[in-house]
Order: C-alpha cells, then structure tokens, then sequence
C-alpha cells in the first residue's frame, strides 16, 4: 500500500508474513521494477490481464507468473492509499459498515474503504486470472521446430569470412 514517509515522498509499505517494510518507491514503480526483475513489465501484466478477464478497469495482475502471484487493487491503483492484495494471503473478509474488514494470513487484520461485495468480486476476479493464466500456460506446450538438412546441401563459408547462403550439392 502507499504511504508518506516524514519527508512527504510517496513509498510502498509491504508486509511479509508479520513484517513490514518502508520501501521508497512508490507502489506502481515497485510492482514495475518486480515485474521487469523477471523479464515482465506492469504495463504488459496490465494489457494481459484485460485481454484474458476482458475487463477494461482496476484488474488484478499476474507478478510472477512462475509462482502464479497474483494482485488485486483495493481501489482505482492510482489512489495513493491503494491496497494491493493477493488472494492467497486472504482467509477471510467481513463487512462493517461500508466498509470491509480483510482478514489476512498472518493474523492481521485491515478496513478496507471498500464495500464486502466489491472486495469479494475483486478476489474472485484474481482467482480467476490465476486460474486461467495457469490453464494457458500448461496447455500452450513449447513450439519445438527442428529441421534436419538434407545432406547432400552444404552452407560454405567464403574465404572473406561471410557465409555465401549457396547451397551447393554435395560431390558425389
């Protein structure tokens, strides 16, 4: 979630089971930087998560793909006081008010501004992009092309170093 440090700069407050952390840098620059870590961008997490939910606003997003992270954002992401969630780290929600109590996997609890039934459709929202992200990644089996020359055509490479792209036959 985003939070001020004492200095008024924007910075991402991240929990880890029952540690939190100032990081400085704001949330959506921490989720890109995450995400470009492993070859990925925020923009192309986004852009992927609309086309597969056909969703056009405040979707969850797949983080690390190899570990089938998801988030979801508690409102729109360019809120500042945005909360990301994964799902997986959710065991219970609970309404007060209007708004939503999130009960999470290390014993902490958060109110959400957030009514119970926008948070419950956001969480299923994420599990279905999970769902289905995995689906797709275990049914799109790995292209494998795998061509054997004929023997008797040879690249031959030229005396100034650069191949002729040629194919000569082979003496017989």
């Amino acid at each position: 979630m985003g939070e001020y440090d004492q200095n008024g700069k924007l910075c991402s407050r991240i929990m880890l089971e029952k540690t939190t952390l100032l990081v400085d840098r704001p949330p959506l620059c921490l989720l890109d930087d995450t995400l470009k870590y492993i070859g990925f961008d925020l923009r192309g997490a986004i852009a992927g998560a609309k086309y597969i939910l056909n969703k056009t606003v405040m979707c969850p997003i797949i983080v690390n793909p190899y570990q089938s992270v998801c988030l979801f954002p508690s409102k729109s992401p360019q809120n500042q006081d945005c909360i990301w969630f994964n799902p997986d780290h959710i065991v219970n929600t609970k309404a007060i008010g209007n708004k939503t109590e999130v009960e999470l996997s290390n014993g902490y609890f958060l109110l959400v501004d957030a009514k119970l039934a926008a948070i419950n459709n956001k969480l299923q929202t994420a599990n279905q992009l999970k769902r289905l992200t995995k689906e797709r990644g275990i049914q799109a089996s790995p292209l494998l092309l795998y061509l054997d020359p004929p023997k008797r055509h040879q690249l031959l490479k030229k005396n100034s170093g650069k191949y002729n792209f040629d194919f000569l036959e082979e003496k017989k």
